[in-house]
C-alpha cells in the first residue's frame, strides 16, 4: 500500500474508534488493529505488545481509584465498582486501538502534499528511524553515540528520499475500505441492533 493512502485511511478511521461506545466493539477493534500493527512492523514486535499491555493495564488500574456505580469488590481500602471498571476498559481500549492504528497506518516513507506536508512526512520518518535505534544507546559516551545516530539517520533519510511510494494493490485497498466501512458502520448501527438484541 502507498504510505500516503495508509495515512489518510488512518485519519478517517481514528474518529470511528474514538466515538465508538460499545465495549465489545472497542475490544474487537483493539484486537484487530493489534494484529495489523504486529504484521506491519518488522522489528520490536514484542516491545510493542508488552508496552501497550502495560500501558492499557495502568490506565484501567488508575480509573479504579475513582469509584462510580455498583460495588463489585472491596480489597482493603480499594473499592472496585462496575462504572469505574467500564470507564477504565473503555479508555484503555480506545487509547490502545489508536496506538495500534498509528503503528499500522503511519510509515516512514509517507509523502504528504505541500510544504507543511513535506515537513510532517520528514518528521515521521526521522522519529521512526530514531525509535528503531533506541536500544542501541549505551550508558557510557551517550552524547557521542546520540550524535552518531543522528548523523546516520540523516544520511539514510537523504539516501532514501528519492524512493517512490509503493503502489496500492487491489487486496490492500479492499482491506482498508472494508475496515472503514465496518468501523463506521458499527458507529451508526449499534452492535446490539446488528445482533437483534434490545
Amino acid at each position: 500500500m502507498a504510505p500516503s493512502f495508509l495515512f489518510v485511511s488512518g485519519l478517517l478511521l481514528a474518529p470511528a474508534i474514538i466515538v465508538q461506545q460499545n465495549l465489545i466493539v472497542k475490544t474487537a477493534q483493539t484486537v484487530v488493529f493489534l494484529i495489523l500493527a504486529l504484521l506491519s512492523v518488522s522489528v520490536a514486535k514484542r516491545r510493542l505488545f508488552i508496552g501497550s499491555i502495560v500501558f492499557m493495564t495502568t490506565t484501567i488500574v488508575i480509573n479504579l481509584f475513582s469509584p462510580v456505580g455498583w460495588v463489585m469488590l472491596r480489597i482493603g481500602p480499594l473499592t472496585i465498582t462496575r462504572g469505574a471498571l467500564v470507564v477504565g476498559l473503555s479508555k484503555a481500549t480506545t487509547l490502545g486501538c489508536l496506538l495500534y492504528l498509528s503503528r499500522f497506518c503511519i510509515r516512514p516513507s509517507v509523502r504528504l502534499p505541500g510544504t507543511l506536508g513535506r515537513y510532517v512526512s520528514e518528521t515521521f520518518a526521522y522519529l521512526n528511524k530514531l525509535m528503531a535505534r533506541a536500544r542501541m544507546l549505551p550508558r557510557k559516551n551517550l552524547v557521542q553515540r546520540l550524535d552518531e545516530i543522528f548523523d546516520s539517520v540523516y544520511e539514510e533519510q537523504r539516501f532514501n528520499s528519492h524512493l517512490i511510494e509503493g503502489r496500492n494493490t487491489f487486496t490492500g485497498a479492499a482491506v482498508l475500505v472494508s475496515l472503514l466501512v465496518v468501523n463506521w458502520g458499527l458507529v451508526f448501527f449499534p452492535f446490539s441492533a446488528l445482533l437483534g438484541v434490545g
